[in-house]
């Protein structure tokens, strides 16, 4: 008899094959404490398991730099980098030698807490990023417990993946032409193994709590990526059905191909500019790869988040120029940096509070850190020089803190003149609608904004009062509910009357249901993570404007999210 789940839609696309779950070995922690005479024995151990582990990460390096190429290969030289970080290395030797903790115990205890510190960003792609900690910690655990470092190279040809989660040095080893798709208890859709499964084009569903053990090796199953289905044992009509369906979306992506270098226009004539959202230099390929027109999303905080001092004005101008020159003329839209109370850096001392996603966090805090601000203020303008750089402002609720801002970067572009630094002091600046009091103040902050840009999954979380990390209420996060709907739409009129450009930058601008919606609020730009630039173009070059304005009003008057679904249907 048939099973069916649901989770989250992480990659799309169909696969038909047969369950290999995949369990890694789980490492012993000494928790003991160690006297005096065994400080040696674990300082030892921990630089035998940095060697081996640094080994293992090189032919990592090395087989997927043959197999995939540099920017793909580049996760594991940061790895390398993280294991060989001075800091790193005193901290632990601190906990072994100040605290008493056997190597596998600090090992343990200080990347959980790196790993957590990553898991309280706000930013669903930063937050992910806790994986690669977690990555490194297992791996260190292995060998110093002198474990086989785990493996996907076994998986059985016409598989699909079910596992509690993978790791990128894990999923560095499989065999794509083997893997037809994945199935995942936890990740989220800008995990490591989503990006992976959408960059090479498998489908994949996460968040089945409890998945791996429902299922058995060798037991048929279906996957639909793209609405987070997973069908378990499935009749021979169904497997029928799936299998045409599987065909007509290789016919589609053959579609998508021819449509890389042509742009997003309706039937009756309304273009779209697509751009991609980036977290650092590292993701540039996908400008290239997705026919991108710009990059609508250029995530800053990866320079403070990787560093455990402030990163200075040169380390970031060059970060900035770099992408900024690979772009030329094309928009890169720099987010300020959104650090707060929700994320702990060792060189600032925010305090605790009880609900930091409220709290003390991006534009709020630039005030009080200035030295901070004006360092990236100033790298961004000198990056301004090199190419087409605008400024986007995150968390705004009201118009003085805008103000601030552009004051604050007249003031930056002064003190570069006289310097004899060249910027570009009529630089962009904008804002982030991602607060419902953005969206309701939108024609006052649109006299002091040249553009806005709406992140969609904040917006989503604030109005509808959900945390998207919960999973017991993870079916209430919905960007389709018609109140989100509302207030996009009261920020894209307060856009239009101010002639300004507006753009959404959050996951709502890579879902092909979306897009009528979208396209019908009459949207500047759409900027998108992965590779579902082509999809979106696609959908856009299917549809007429006229009739999604239609549409959009009748979603603005629909009861629930459900009801809106049910109208995109119709199209």
């Amino acid at each position: 008899m048939s099973q069916e789940y649901h989770g989250l839609a992480a990659s799309p696309g169909i696969a038909i094959g047969t369950v290999w779950t995949f369990r890694c070995a789980e490492p012993e922690i000494d928790t003991a404490p160690i006297g005096e005479d065994r400080i040696e024995s674990e300082l030892s151990a921990f630089r035998q398991a940095q060697d081996r582990v640094e080994a293992h990460l090189k032919r990592l390096y090395q087989k997927v730099l043959a197999a995939q190429g540099e920017k793909e290969a580049e996760i594991f030289a940061s790895h390398i980098e993280m294991l060989r970080d001075e800091e790193f290395e005193k901290d632990i030797d601190t906990l072994i030698t100040g605290k008493s903790h056997t190597a596998t115990r600090a090992v343990k205890k200080y990347l959980d807490q790196a790993a957590e510190n990553m898991r309280a960003l706000d930013d669903e792609y930063l937050k992910e990023r806790a994986a690669e900690f977690k990555d490194l910690q297992h791996n260190l655990l292995l060998a110093l417990n002198d474990l086989p470092f785990a493996s996907l190279g076994e998986a059985p040809e016409g598989c699909v993946i079910f596992a509690e989660d993978l790791s990128p040095s894990e999923t560095a080893q499989l065999d794509p032409e083997k893997v037809r798709g994945f199935v995942l208890a936890g990740g989220g859709l800008t995990s490591h193994v989503a990006i992976l499964a959408r960059n090479l084009g498998l489908p994949a569903v996460m968040g089945l709590e409890g998945i791996v053990s429902r299922v058995h090796d060798g037991q048929s199953v279906i996957i639909d990526g793209g609405n987070g289905k997973v069908i378990l044992d499935a009749a021979g009509d169904t497997i029928t059905a799936y299998e045409a369906k599987k065909t007509e979306q290789k016919a589609l992506e053959k579609e998508y191909e021819k449509l890389l270098h042509e742009p997003a226009t309706s039937t009756d004539g309304v273009t779209i500019k697509l751009f991609s959202n980036i977290g650092s230099p590292q993701d540039l390929h996908l400008v290239e790869q997705n026919g991108s027109e710009g990059i609508g999303l250029f995530r800053s905080e990866f320079l403070f988040m990787e560093s455990r001092t402030a990163p200075s004005e040169d380390r970031q101008y060059r970060a900035y120029r770099q992408v900024v020159e690979h772009l030329g003329e094309r928009p890169v839209i720099l987010r300020l940096t959104d650090i707060g109370g929700d994320k702990p850096l060792p060189y600032l001392n925010f305090a605790k509070e009880d609900n930091p996603f409220l709290g003390w966090r991006g534009v709020r805090i630039y005030p009080e850190m200035d030295t901070i601000f004006t360092a990236q203020i100033r790298a961004a303008l000198r990056a301004s020089a090199h190419g087409n750089l605008w400024i986007m402002v995150p968390m705004v609720s009201n118009v003085a803190e805008i103000v601030f801002v552009r004051e604050q970067v007249c003031q930056q572009a002064d003190a570069l003149k006289r310097e004899g630094i060249a910027c570009n002091a009529g630089i962009k600046i904008g804002i982030m609608i991602e607060t419902p009091a953005a969206a309701l103040i939108a024609r006052q902050l649109a006299k002091v904004s040249d553009f806005f840009s709406i992140g969609s999954n904040d917006l989503t979380q604030y109005t509808i009062a959900v945390d998207r990390g919960n999973t017991k209420i993870s079916a209430l996060y919905d960007s389709l509910h018609p109140a989100v709907l509302r207030l996009m739409k009261e920020a894209a009129d307060a856009a239009h009357e101010a002639g300004i450009e507006i753009g959404v930058c959050g996951e709502m601008g890579g879902q092909p249901e979306a897009v009528p919606l979208l396209l019908g609020m009459g949207f500047s730009e759409l900027s998108i993570s992965g590779r579902m630039v082509s999809a979106v173009k696609y959908r856009i070059r299917h549809l007429s404007h006229k009739r999604c304005r239609q549409l959009l009003e009748q979603a603005l008057a629909a009861d629930d999210a459900a009801a809106v679904r049910a109208l995109l249907a119709t199209l």
